[in-house]
C-alpha cells in the first residue's frame, strides 16, 4: 500500500479519541445489542451488504478495478470480463477471511502471531506463490518515513505486538486499541504483499472480540484521508488515525441501526432545511465526524436524531 510523502519532524503522541464521538460510538453499539439477535433474513442480509461493500473497498484502496457490482457479481460466483485473475481472486478471498474472523471470535480465540499470518493466507490465496509466510530480505514502503524491521526480526515484533494487544497497558478504548494496532502491524509490515488488507481484517476482529457486531469498513473514497492519519502515526501523531477509525465505526453502526430501527433519514440538503446551519457547514462536520453523519453512494446522510442531537450539542 503506497504511502503519501510525509514530512520528517516527529510529532509528540497525544492521542485520544473524540470524546464525543466515543460517547456516540457506545450509545449505538448498546442500542445494536439490544436488537441482537436479529431475524436470521434480516441479518443474512445485512451481512452480505458489508461483506461486498467491505471486499470492494479493501481492495479498491489497494488499486482493484472492480467496481462495486463486478465484486457482487464475483462473491456470488459469477465472473466478470476485463478484469485481471488477480482482481477476481481478491474478490473471491475476501469472505473466507471474514468467515475466520467471525469464527475466531465465536471460539473466543486470542488473536496471536499464527492468527494474523492465517488472514494472510485466505486473502492471498491462489495469488502468491506462499501466502501467510513473511517477507525476506528488506523492504522499504514507498512514501513511508519508517524502515520495516529486517525480516529476521519479523516474529519477535509480531510476538511483542499481540502481547501489547492482550496487556492493552494504556487501557485504550477497543476502537483505539484497534486503530493502533493496525498501525503497528503495517510498521511491522511483515508480508511482502498484503499487509493493508490483512491490516483492516484484522482491526475488524480486534472491535468484533470486544463486542462490536458490525464490520467497520474504510471507504476507498476515503483513501487519501486514509493514509494522511497513516502518514501522521508515522509521525507518531496517532490522533487522525483513531478518529478516522472512529468515525469509520461509528459509520458502520449508524448504517446498522438506520435499517433495523427504520431510522428517519436526510439528506445534507435536507437537514439545512431542519437546522440553523448551511448544507456545506454540515458536510464539513459529517466529514470530521462531529455531525455522525454516514455515506450512502457518494453523499452523506444523516438521521434525524443525530441532527438533533447535533443542534442541541451546539446551542452556545
Amino acid at each position: 500500500m503506497r504511502r503519501y510523502p510525509i514530512r520528517s519532524k516527529v510529532v509528540r503522541d497525544t492521542s485520544t479519541i473524540n470524546p464525543r464521538m466515543h460517547h456516540r460510538i457506545v450509545a449505538k453499539k448498546n442500542r445494536v445489542d439490544r436488537h441482537r439477535p436479529l431475524h436470521p433474513d434480516l441479518a443474512k442480509r445485512l451481512e452480505e451488504r458489508a461483506i461486498i461493500e467491505y471486499t470492494h473497498s479493501s481492495n479498491a484502496i489497494e488499486g482493484n478495478t472492480l467496481t462495486l457490482g463486478e465484486t457482487e457479481t464475483v462473491i456470488r460466483g459469477m465472473t466478470v470480463g476485463g478484469k485481471t485473475i488477480r482482481e477476481i481472486q481478491e474478490a473471491r478471498n475476501h469472505p473466507d477471511a471474514i468467515q475466520y474472523l467471525k469464527q475466531t471470535v465465536q471460539n473466543n480465540t486470542r488473536i496471536t502471531e499464527e492468527t494474523i499470518r492465517q488472514v494472510h493466507r485466505l486473502l492471498l490465496d491462489k495469488i502468491l506463490e506462499h501466502p501467510g509466510e513473511y517477507r525476506t530480505g528488506m523492504i522499504k514502503v514507498p512514501g513511508a518515513h519508517f524502515t520495516p524491521p529486517k525480516s529476521t526480526e519479523i516474529p519477535r515484533h509480531i510476538q511483542q505486538l499481540t502481547h501489547w494487544l492482550h496487556r492493552n497497558p494504556m487501557e485504550h478504548t477497543p476502537v483505539e486499541l484497534a486503530a493502533r494496532f493496525t498501525h503497528r502491524l503495517l510498521v511491522i509490515h511483515p508480508f511482502h504483499d498484503g499487509n493493508g488488507r490483512t491490516s483492516r481484517i484484522i482491526l475488524n476482529l480486534i472491535l468484533m472480540q470486544h463486542g462490536y457486531p458490525v464490520i467497520t469498513n474504510i471507504s476507498y473514497r476515503d483513501r487519501k484521508r486514509y493514509l494522511g492519519a497513516l502518514r501522521e502515526a508515522d509521525l507518531g501523531n496517532h490522533e487522525p488515525l483513531v478518529n478516522f477509525i472512529a468515525t469509520s465505526v461509528e459509520e458502520a453502526l449508524t448504517k446498522y441501526l438506520v435499517v433495523i430501527e427504520e431510522l428517519e433519514t436526510y439528506s445534507l440538503r435536507e437537514a439545512a432545511q431542519h437546522s440553523p446551519y448551511t448544507a456545506a457547514y454540515l458536510g464539513l462536520r459529517a466529514y470530521d465526524g462531529s455531525l455522525g453523519a454516514y455515506k450512502q453512494g457518494r453523499n452523506w446522510r444523516v438521521t434525524r436524531e443525530g441532527l438533533e442531537q447535533y443542534i442541541e450539542q451546539n446551542k452556545d
